[in-house]
């Protein structure tokens, strides 16, 4: 076995090639110092394994991953960069794996291991081996929607899907990688991969498909979820497409992650999507109590507690913006519809509208309903706040400020001057100017015991421009003069 490796590290690959020398016989180990130098050796000789630095990437690295991809050559990648981006280079150029520094010599001898052995036993590169199936079966896509063709042999479903169609491209890549037994054929459609293959024994898919979902988590660590139509049929593909269409539906319930083999085909639940008048009440009193422990107890009962059979999935949507609507009048009636609250709403109902797992949508909803009461409890206190309280609050922050006045209150509380001062007066007993002199003289009394301050200095920090108008009101409210109240302490 022939293994050409490119890395700049002279310590890892001397590592390296103790590891391959100590435990593999028959294994022939070069190590070359570029991109260009592998690419001429792997154009005249060939080679039946390849490993790669894939920090030193760049457009030279690409071309050589193209040609080891045309040649069917297959590489296993060293990185220092555990982020996404190096996953997806892996993944677009079919890298057997990636092994993330610091790696200890037992990954790397499972993998060399691996391949080995796909080797020896002639593994195809990717899905070339599914080609029996497509002249045997002579399925393809029309199948699916057009024709009602039933299949030659009987066959399987298997439908992969991510919550994120970005990634099916990845996933794909993947798939074509994967070592699968048997005759298979994949198909790429809008919202999943789907693999048409020999019936097999539940025990033996099962373990071949959870081998696949844990070498994807450890390579990508993104949603995955497998769903096998194993029940009986003696259908049309169409029908049977059709069928494991809606054993996907389950992930809305079950989540990402787990492997679905079905052996029974349930009908839907049937449910009313809306919520009935009681209900409505219900809500209306939990939502003006601000009770959000009684909301979430209701929205997790009602959602979260689903059994087989399941419901139509979007007949739950229905019914979680029935209780949108609720909150959304409970909104209005509180005139809570500021440009945050707005886009927050917003992007609950997108969320109910697409999320593909019940699970997030509920939290997501809980999260905006309880900031939602919690602004709305905000609002009553602050409604209950007086505005004698207000306006002695504003006072207090603005006295030392001498151009600040019962115009700039008024403006700061979004109020029409006459209509703070004849509501102040009514309601505290003294007018706005007789309060705003009593907190800069009462101010003033407190420069004059703890400083040395002089008088002037003073009267301008407590909000008085000149210091014979401070002196006049200093003396009308406290009986004496600056001066005198200074020297009588």
């Amino acid at each position: 076995m022939d293994i050409q490796m490119m890395t700049k590290d002279p310590l890892e690959i001397q590592g390296i090639r103790w590891v391959i020398e100590s435990h593999f016989t028959g294994v022939k180990l070069t190590v070359l110092d570029s991109v260009n130098e592998l690419g001429e050796v792997v154009q005249r000789q060939g080679s039946h394994f390849v490993i790669l630095d894939m920090d030193e990437w760049g457009q030279e690295f690409e071309q050589l991953c193209s040609l080891l991809q045309q040649k069917r050559i297959r590489w296993l990648g060293i990185s220092s960069e555990r982020i996404f981006q190096t996953a997806y280079r892996a993944l677009t150029f079919r890298a057997e794996d990636v092994l993330f520094r610091p790696f200890s010599p037992d990954e790397l001898i499972k993998r060399i291991q691996q391949i080995r052995f796909l080797l020896r036993n002639e593994q195809p590169f990717s899905v070339a081996n599914s080609t029996n199936l497509i002249d045997t079966y002579a399925i393809d896509y029309p199948n699916f929607f057009l024709t009602e063709q039933n299949a030659a042999v009987p066959i399987m479903m298997v439908a992969l899907l991510t919550p994120n169609v970005e990634t099916l491209q990845l996933l794909y890549h993947a798939l074509q990688r994967y070592p699968f037994p048997g005759n298979y054929k994949m198909f790429v459609l809008s919202e999943f991969i789907l693999c048409v293959q020999e019936p097999q024994r539940i025990e033996t898919i099962r373990e071949v498909y959870n081998s696949f979902l844990v070498r994807w988590k450890e390579r990508m660590d993104e949603p995955l979820a497998i769903v096998i139509n194993m029940v009986p049929q003696e259908s049309s593909v169409k029908e049977i497409y059709q069928q494991t269409k809606r054993l996907t539906k389950r992930i809305f319930f079950e989540g990402y992650d787990v492997i679905l083999a079905e052996q029974d085909q349930a009908p839907s639940r049937e449910m009313d999507p809306f919520l009935t008048p009681l209900e409505q009440r219900e809500w209306i009193e939990m939502l003006e109590k601000h009770d959000i422990k009684a909301i979430k107890l209701w929205v997790e009962h009602e959602f979260l507690t689903y059994e087989r059979p399941y419901p139509d999935p979007e007949m739950i949507r229905i019914r979680i913006t029935s209780v949108l609507a609720q909150i959304r009048r409970h909104m209005k009636s509180y005139h809570l519809q500021n440009s945050s609250l707005e886009a927050a709403y917003h992007e609950v109902f997108h969320f109910i509208v697409h999320k593909p797992v019940i699970h997030q949508i509920v939290q997501k909803l809980l999260k905006f309903t309880a900031s939602l009461l919690q602004q709305v409890q905000k609002q009553q206190q602050e409604g209950t706040h007086s505005l004698v309280e207000k306006v002695k609050e504003l006072i207090e922050l603005n006295y030392w400020n001498a151009s600040w006045n019962l115009t700039a209150c008024a403006d700061a509380l979004r109020m029409n001057k006459s209509t703070l001062s004849r509501r102040f007066s009514a309601e505290s007993g003294q007018s706005f100017r007789v309060i705003l002199h009593e907190v800069r003289i009462r101010e003033a009394k407190r420069l004059l015991q703890d400083t040395d301050q002089p008088l002037e200095e003073i009267a301008r920090l407590t909000g008085y421009s000149h210091q014979t108008y401070f002196n006049a009101k200093f003396k009308q409210l406290e009986g004496c003069t600056p001066s005198a109240f200074r020297s009588g302490m």
